[in-house]
């Protein structure tokens, strides 16, 4: 029988809804001070994924002598790669929206090379890139998983100065303009290699440093506020805020997750713990992800053209918005996980463990 991670449950329901709020304070950054402060807060999301990702990877495999390349990236990539057309061609057919509504079937053509083109770097929308990275990783999980079996320590640092390095490289770009700039940054796996390693590593002694977190949770909290303090100031300094790459985020995601494993392993909870909210978000944490900004997009443009410009204005706005968003997404969510397209959206059938 399977040990169900709840720690793990709880981090990722949290990241999905985090994603939401990077996105729904993303307009208000530099106009709201509250807007500037929650949005670089929840800076850590996307990596954080990246880490939960290779820790549960990971861990499900812990036990298994040799892993099945084939058999490994047919169950791995159909998860992401079925949902992964579908959802670009969702959002290939909104971005033309308005020439299909004008030509009708002579716009056909159009749509389906612009529907080509986004597929090779997950362009069609702004959040796509992220199973570009995921797809990159996982061709790479069953040779990253021998390193770690057999030299964890070093895949550890060589994966961190592979991923800091990069990073550094285009934030120095974005700042100064001193280095050439990489093509297609926020999609090349050596900028996220770091995170997905990370939640292998923490994967294979597991017992070892949680026992190291109980024992250091001042420190590790510490350590948290410090390095969010360190993420305020850059991104207000050098008007990097609206960056994902850059070293002071992968600081602030580094404390953010073993922080966030401690709170969520520390918390009681009841002897038998069934299905609730937080194992049900985490579960359709994926489908989330996917469908959240198109609602986000039609929450905003719609306002406008019906002659109300001002409902999603100001700190008000921003809080509305946030939550008009999460809540209609949660609601089709649910509404899709009771029907035979829960699966090839990105979720997960209602009644499926």
């Amino acid at each position: 029988m399977k040990q169900r991670l709840y720690a793990f449950d709880d981090i990722r329901a949290f990241a999905a809804l985090s994603v939401i709020a990077i996105h729904a304070t993303a307009p208000y950054v530099t106009a709201e001070p509250v807007g500037f402060v929650w949005n670089q807060f929840m800076r850590y999301a996307v990596p954080l994924f990246i880490i939960l990702s290779g820790f549960l990877l990971y861990y499900a495999d812990r036990k298994k002598d040799h892993l099945k390349y084939g058999q490994f990236m047919r169950k791995r990539l159909a998860k992401i790669f079925i949902p992964y057309l579908i959802w670009t061609l969702i959002y290939t057919l909104y971005k033309m929206r308005e020439e299909l509504a004008d030509k009708g079937t002579e716009a056909l053509p159009d749509v389906c090379w612009a529907f080509l083109c986004f597929l090779p770097d997950g362009s069609a929308f702004v959040h796509l890139y992220f199973l570009i990275i995921m797809f990159q990783l996982y061709l790479l999980y069953p040779a990253l998983r021998l390193w770690v079996k057999r030299r964890a320590n070093q895949a550890l640092f060589i994966s961190f100065l592979c991923t800091f390095l990069t990073q550094t490289w285009v934030y120095v770009h974005s700042v100064t303009e001193w280095l050439i700039e990489i093509p297609q940054a926020t999609r090349i796996f050596p900028v996220w290699l770091f995170f997905f390693v990370l939640g292998m590593y923490t994967a294979q002694y597991k017992g070892r440093w949680e026992v190291w977190l109980k024992r250091n949770d001042i420190l590790i909290t510490f350590c948290w506020l410090i390095s969010i303090v360190i993420l305020l100031t850059d991104s207000w300094i050098t008007e990097t805020y609206g960056a994902s790459i850059k070293p002071t985020v992968v600081l602030y995601t580094i404390t953010s997750y073993f922080l966030f494993y401690y709170v969520c392993t520390s918390r009681p909870r009841r002897k038998q713990q069934g299905g609730g909210f937080i194992q049900w978000l985490s579960a359709q944490s994926f489908l989330v992800f996917l469908l959240h900004p198109l609602i986000l997009t039609v929450l905003r443009i719609l306002p406008r053209e019906y002659g109300d410009d001002v409902i999603w204005e100001g700190t008000g706005g921003m809080l509305g918005l946030f939550a008009a968003t999460t809540g209609i997404t949660l609601l089709l969510t649910y509404i899709i996980s009771f029907t035979p397209l829960a699966s090839i959206l990105g979720g997960v059938r209602a009644g499926k463990k």
